[in-house]
């Protein structure tokens, strides 16, 4: 047996990695040891190193070892070529998602931030940028009911998700025509998303001025809490000019306790004074 030839546990070392990786690669035909003795002894040559570290550096651009075995057994320039393209696709496509996900982590822990500081049971105004969402129609029953609840969200998550959005928060919409109506129950559950979603049935929540109420407690209080602030805008004579939307804070996810849980309950409005100007 001609040389350099290394033990399996010597090329490991040499390579940087445990004996079962190369006995994994051996059992899957991406890396077979050059020359095996009848007593069972495998033995690497060099050369091999430059196999392990191709291996490597294909694992590294996120390709499967199946994929990396079938071009190791194709390899030429054309191949290699096309190969660094794909590869460069998949991972600009995982790059965009990692944004969104880091997206998703800001906006969280800014919501966690804000319901943790905030004093419960607050309502003042604030000036909102336009966001967007998608939306699905809330069932029809006169007063809250987790179950229909459950089955409506989480077909607006899944739906949500299939058209790129990783938001972790939803909320409810009761439109101005119900509130007119003295009607506090949601007619829509929504999602936000960004708008590069892959849907064309986003939605736009306008900007302006919002009265908004930070609301502590289960779901089942969230009707009190809506004839609560529109109440409040209707006592200093402010007027409503849109929808109003809830936005979960803190839920499930952040508490144990229902009890603990934080809305953000917002209405657009035009303010009095605004409304003299016109």
């Amino acid at each position: 047996m001609s040389g350099p030839f290394f033990k399996t546990g010597e090329f490991a070392a040499l390579c940087g990695v445990k004996k079962d990786t190369l006995f994994h690669y051996d059992q899957i035909g991406i890396l077979k040891p050059e020359k095996t003795e009848e007593n069972g002894y495998r033995f690497y040559s060099v050369k091999q190193l430059n196999n392990f570290d191709l291996i490597t550096a294909l694992k590294r651009l996120g390709m499967p070892l199946s994929e990396v075995k079938s071009y190791l057994d194709q390899r030429n320039p054309e191949n290699f070529l096309a190969l660094l393209e794909q590869q460069k696709e998949i991972l600009a496509e995982e790059q965009r998602r990692l944004d969104m996900v880091n997206q998703l982590l800001q906006e969280t822990i800014r919501a966690t931030q804000l319901a943790i500081n905030v004093t419960p049971g607050t309502i003042h105004l604030e000036n909102c940028p336009e966001s967007y969402y998608v939306a699905v129609r809330a069932p029809d029953y006169a007063h809250y009911d987790e179950r229909q609840f459950l089955l409506s969200s989480r077909t607006l998550i899944t739906w949500a998700r299939e058209h790129g959005s990783l938001s972790l928060r939803l909320g409810d919409i009761v439109t101005q025509e119900s509130i007119e109506k003295g009607n506090f129950i949601e007619d829509y559950y929504y999602c936000p998303v960004t708008p590069q979603a892959h849907t064309q049935d986003i939605l736009v929540k306008p900007s302006g001025t919002y009265a908004t109420l930070y609301h502590q407690g289960g779901y089942e209080t969230l009707e009190t809490a809506y004839e609560s602030l529109v109440r409040w805008v209707q006592d200093r004579g402010y007027l409503i000019v849109g929808d109003l939307f809830e936005e979960d804070l803190l839920h499930y996810m952040s508490t144990r306790n229902p009890k603990e849980y934080m809305m953000r309950i917002s209405i657009r409005i035009q303010t009095e004074s605004f409304c003299s100007q016109k």
